[in-house]
């Protein structure tokens, strides 16, 4: 696996899974609630994935995965109602 392809990948799930606990230290007044920051971010991801869709190495590819769809189903299973 890159490195540094893992580390992107990482950073920015971590990061969705911060702003989906509440946890993402607070930025300036005006920016965007944390539910939003985390919707980006997964945006982010998926659009990663629909970019590099065949270039990945195997262990890349399950990275990337595994951590869209965590995150997807964090992300509609806190949905607020």
């Amino acid at each position: 696996m890159n490195p540094h392809f893992g580390s992107l990948v990482t950073g920015l799930a971590h990061q969705a899974d911060q702003a989906l606990n509440g946890t993402l230290p607070s930025g300036t007044p005006g920016d965007p609630p944390p539910r939003e920051v985390a919707r980006t971010l997964i945006d982010t991801l998926g659009m990663l994935e629909t970019k590099t869709r065949g270039q990945l190495e195997a262990d890349e590819q399950q990275l990337l995965t595994t951590a869209l769809t965590a995150l997807r189903f964090r992300f509609v299973s806190t949905e607020p109602k």
